[in-house]
């Protein structure tokens, strides 16, 4: 006898696990990503405003929290108004 499983589908896509683990407050990209990996999560939020995205010479998350792995949702922290809430939103829909 197999036991249940708990999945749950957003936007074509099934996961196990419910808790998302957030990218911020820790001290190194790589403690961040052996927390979420200990915690079980597929899902971390990422502050887009507040990663680096663009200078190769500085760490980046995705070096550490490896996007075949866990599901990348993007956030507004970083965002001082609405206006560039959705901006930044936009940016990561293209």
């Amino acid at each position: 006898m197999t036991a249940p499983t708990d999945t749950w589908t957003v936007a074509g896509r099934t996961f196990n696990s419910r808790l998302i683990v957030g990218t911020g407050k820790y001290k190194t990209y790589q403690e961040n990503a052996e927390a979420a990996e200990a915690a079980g999560a597929e899902i971390v939020t990422v502050a887009v405003r507040r990663v680096n995205l663009s200078d190769p010479s500085q760490p980046m998350l995705v070096d550490y929290v490896k996007p075949d792995r866990f599901t990348f949702l993007p956030n507004t922290a970083g965002c001082f108004t609405g206006e560039d809430a959705v901006r930044t939103l936009r940016l990561v829909a293209m």
